[in-house]
Formats: C-alpha cells, structure tokens, sequence
C-alpha cells in the first residue's frame, strides 16, 4: 500500500512539519503543560471552562477534549512561554486552522 503525502499548505517547501525547538521536548514546558491541563479558563461572559477541553469548539457549543497546548501569542511574536493566560488547549482541527492563519499573517 502506498502512503502519499498530503499538501499542506501553510507549510512552505522544504520546511519540517513539527517544530524542533528543544523547548518543546523540555521539563520546563512538560510540567507546564500538565499544570495548565489541571486548571480551568475563565470566558469573557465569565463562564468557566475546563483546560482539558478544546475552547474553540466549546465556543461554538460542542464539547470536545483537547488535543495540544497551544500558545496564544506565538512565541516568536512575544508570547510567553509558560504563562497560563497564553495558552489554550484545542482540538486537531482549531489547532490546524491556527497554524495555517498564523502563517498568513
């Protein structure tokens, strides 16, 4: 059986698909994730919302669990690293959508 690839295209030709930043594969960032998942996000309207969710899709009224922490402000853009009020935790598909806005920009 043959694999093929599927294009994705926010990813630019030649680049890797996962960030290798060794931050990412830390002890600093593996405690942080598995704090933030214990905690809960406060909504606008002051709903409370479990970190273990994905908040896009609570948003929209589906209840679904989260597939990765993910930061706010990106990094790179001068988002914190390990600060719980620049992550959020989304499913596959809120996060996908993200990263292929974040690229855009």
């Amino acid at each position: 059986m043959k694999i093929e690839q599927i294009k994705r295209p926010w990813i630019k030709e030649g680049q890797l698909r996962y960030n290798k930043d060794a931050f990412y594969q830390s002890q600093e960032w593996k405690r942080t994730k598995q704090s933030f998942k214990l905690g809960v996000t406060e909504l606008p309207n002051g709903t409370v919302v479990s970190n273990t969710m994905c908040i896009e899709c609570y948003k929209e009224g589906k209840i679904k669990a989260g597939h990765s922490i993910d930061h706010i402000v990106r990094i790179k853009d001068g988002g914190s690293r390990t600060d719980h009020s620049n992550l959020q935790n989304l499913c596959e598909h809120h996060h996908a959508v993200k990263s292929a806005k974040e690229v855009q920009l």
